[in-house]
């Protein structure tokens, strides 16, 4: 008896990934707050002269219950097809479903000129921004969020900076749980490792061969 794929794609399916859910809280902030855009960090649309926030991943690294990537099962899957002779057939083939999971830092920047309100609004909107994130945590959960954590709020390195420069920063940082999952069959895999040993033992063959000849270079034209 084989197993429908679908189905077992539907158990292991994919965490919700730190981009799309900072698009999710951008789509959700900015119909309450149009006047303070969210973006990626580096958007052409950042604008230096206007309240913004923007986001970016510090920090990616393997989940202390998962540290290496593992096989979590080997299935078969059916398909029926018709050959070119009008003949149809089953064809089983095994499929592997493999997995790693990763705990990022994200960090929400919040950006405000000095001329509209500096260091004081900056941190009013951090508030506020995380009132937001506390109120839709649910939301961010069926949209497929995971272990959703907060980090920490800090500042500039240097505050004195914000006497100098145009704007003031404030940070915000939340750790986000993600998952890859691929679902790859084996006679793909298995073509791969044996391409793979070929590419190799070829590559062994020219370095001994570029060995072999560097030996043989004539050295008698040299006097010591």
């Amino acid at each position: 008896m084989t197993v429908d794929f679908y189905a077992k794609l539907r158990q292991h399916p994919e965490s919700m990934e730190y981009v799309k859910f900072c698009n999710a809280i951008q789509i959700i902030w900015e119909k309450s707050h149009p006047d303070i855009p969210i973006m990626a960090l580096g958007s052409k649309l950042f604008d230096n002269n206007k309240q913004i926030i923007t986001f970016h991943l510090q920090r990616r690294e393997p989940a202390a219950s998962t540290p290496k990537p593992r096989v979590l099962e080997s299935f078969s899957d059916s398909t029926t097809i018709t050959n070119l002779q009008g003949v149809t057939v089953i064809q089983n083939e095994e499929i592997q479903t493999s997995r790693m999971d990763f705990d990022n830092t994200i960090v929400f920047t919040v950006h405000v000129p000095v001329e509209k309100g500096g260091g004081e609004i900056a941190d009013k909107i951090c508030e506020e921004f995380e009132r937001f994130m506390i109120e839709h945590v649910t939301v961010f959960m069926k949209l497929g969020a995971k272990n959703l954590r907060y980090g920490i709020r800090f500042y500039d390195d240097n505050l004195l900076k914000e006497f100098s420069q145009n704007s003031v920063r404030r940070f915000i940082s939340y750790t986000l749980y993600t998952q890859i999952v691929t679902q790859t069959k084996l006679p793909i895999l298995q073509q791969v490792e044996v391409e793979t040993r070929i590419g190799l033992d070829a590559l062994e063959k020219i370095s001994t061969t570029e060995t072999h000849t560097s030996d043989e270079v004539d050295w008698g034209g040299i006097v010591e």
